[in-house]
């Protein structure tokens, strides 16, 4: 499942091809490619070329992946045993499943205490969904806080402060930010 709201035509016409099978694709009203006037005559792709546009499915239909984000989980899934390619989709679709992907974030904000987990300690505190003004602890994983439109610093900031002061009071482990604040504090 895709979490890509916008562009989609962009990448399907970019990649000469319908990824999502949507039935306005632009592709699907012609015979030949868009911006082309007539049939061309189009040269054989060469394997390096088949490869780095399946790469660049991969990429556009699991959301924003940065090219070293995509090397790690490309490194992760040659490590475990079986079929790289179905692992590797594996993995993109934990992702998917299990990050806030296609929000507005400030990506992992807490750096996880030796032998824990701060996504857990955040979620056993019952701050999930927790929000100050448009920015929230997101709901889908814990340690992510998300901008659900209008998000200001200083509320991303509060949701800051009050999710370590309260892990700190539930569970007694002061969370470290992973994240650095720059310029003036709110």
């Amino acid at each position: 499942m895709t979490k890509r709201i916008r562009a989609k035509h962009k990448i399907d016409r970019r990649l000469g091809e319908n990824i999502w099978g949507r039935p306005k694709s632009p592709l699907n009203k012609r015979e030949s490619r868009p911006g082309q006037h007539g049939e061309r005559r189009m040269g054989k792709t060469s394997d390096y070329g088949q490869q780095l546009k399946a790469k660049q499915k991969l990429k556009g239909y699991y959301g924003n992946i940065t090219e070293k984000q995509f090397k790690a989980i490309y490194h992760e899934a040659s490590r475990l045993k079986g079929d790289t390619s179905e692992r590797l989709i594996g993995l993109l679709e934990r992702r998917l499943a299990s990050q806030p992907i296609g929000e507005w974030s400030c990506g992992s904000v807490f750096t996880n205490p030796p032998g824990d987990h701060a996504a857990r300690l955040i979620e056993t505190a019952g701050l999930k969904g927790f929000s100050v003004g448009d920015a929230a602890v997101s709901t889908k994983h814990a340690n992510f806080i998300i901008n659900r439109g209008h998000a200001r610093a200083a509320d991303i900031e509060a949701v800051i402060h009050h999710v370590q002061e309260t892990v700190a009071r539930v569970h007694g482990v002061r969370l470290q930010t992973e994240v650095r604040i720059l310029g003036e504090t709110a």
